[in-house]
């Protein structure tokens, strides 16, 4: 009996998971269509700075969740989230520098 009481709490889980991610995920598609159809005149930085949090928002959501890290050590989910951020920054400031870069050769 006990068993299945985990399991049900298991599946629980994994549906309300499901459905925050959707949620997010809905959202963002909605967001950025009506960007595309209606509001195109606009800076698209907003929208692009709000899609980069959104989907790193979801990827620590899912990591916590489905990785089990929520259960863990602060120092461990310091030790793998921080390269992320590093990661992040790099990415960022690599498109920043080549769009310097390909503007100084056009």
């Amino acid at each position: 009996m006990e068993a299945e009481a985990q399991y049900r709490s298991q599946v629980k889980a994994v549906w309300r998971a499901t459905i925050i991610i959707g949620i997010v995920t809905v959202f963002e598609v909605s967001l950025a269509l009506s960007h595309f159809f209606f509001f195109y005149e606009h800076p698209k930085l907003v929208i692009n700075v709000f899609m980069t949090l959104a989907t790193l928002l979801k990827a620590f959501y899912i990591i916590a969740e489905f990785m089990h890290l929520q259960y863990e050590k602060r120092t461990l989910i310091i030790t793998l989230g921080l390269p992320l951020v590093f990661l992040t920054w790099l990415i960022v400031v690599m498109l920043v520098e080549g769009k310097f870069a390909f503007s100084l050769l056009h």
